[in-house]
């Protein structure tokens, strides 16, 4: 059983499969200036929850890219007369005919080897003073032990995450960061599923990873730049 089918099978029930709340995702929205009529692209968009949510807080319209079938299944049927489409297909390959407002990619970023990388990708569809959002890992501490900091080649800090944004002329216009306790809830969710579909070997690696070393030196945040 390959990664992806393990992350569907552990998080594909999960409406929002990301330690943040709806709250703080709205906050987010606010901070790159979503309102009525924004024209948004979300990157490996799930089951479409965020674009929905949004939808309704700001009024936007836009398309959602998404690999695995069934979630974008979920994801037009949940979006369905709200003027968002669903393209189902590999983001890496998939150049949009258009600029958009906003282009976000939440807890997607490994698709293009990592949050630095992903900034790089995305940021030539956004367009001029448009707002480009991720969503995804950061490490809290620079001094991270070097067997868990090989498991995460592809994390930056926060501040070499915000040096890249800068280099391409983007500017950090705001940021927020999962509690503790969001942490515990996802992690909670995804061992519940894991627990529900026998995955213990699964189970017991993720749990290891995220006791020993997860909590305290990784941490998931939400970055908001402006062109």
């Amino acid at each position: 059983m390959d990664e992806d089918e393990i992350s569907m099978l552990t998080q594909g029930n999960m409406n929002i499969m990301n330690p943040v709340s709806e709250k703080k995702l709205i906050l987010a929205g606010k901070y790159a200036d979503l309102k009525h009529g924004t024209s948004v692209l979300d990157v490996g968009c799930g089951n479409g929850t965020l674009l929905n949510l949004w939808q309704k807080e700001f009024g936007i319209f836009g398309t959602g890219i998404e690999l695995q079938k069934a979630s974008a299944s979920r994801a037009k049927e949940l979006l369905q007369g709200t003027g968002i489409s669903v393209i189902e297909g590999d983001a890496t390959e998939c150049i949009p005919e258009r600029s958009y407002d906003a282009v976000c990619a939440f807890g997607t970023s490994f698709i293009f080897g990592g949050a630095e990388k992903t900034l790089e990708h995305l940021a030539g569809f956004v367009k001029e003073g448009g707002s480009l959002i991720i969503g995804d890992r950061f490490w809290k501490k620079e001094s991270v032990p070097p067997d868990f900091a090989r498991e995460w080649r592809d994390v930056p800090t926060s501040l070499e995450l915000v040096s890249t944004a800068r280099y391409l002329g983007l500017t950090l216009a705001g940021m927020l960061s999962a509690s503790d306790e969001e942490w515990d809830q996802y992690e909670s969710a995804v061992w519940q599923n894991a627990v529900s579909k026998n995955l213990y070997d699964y189970l017991e690696q993720i749990q290891d990873e995220y006791l020993t070393y997860g909590r305290e030196y990784m941490a998931w945040g939400c970055f908001v730049f402006r062109g």
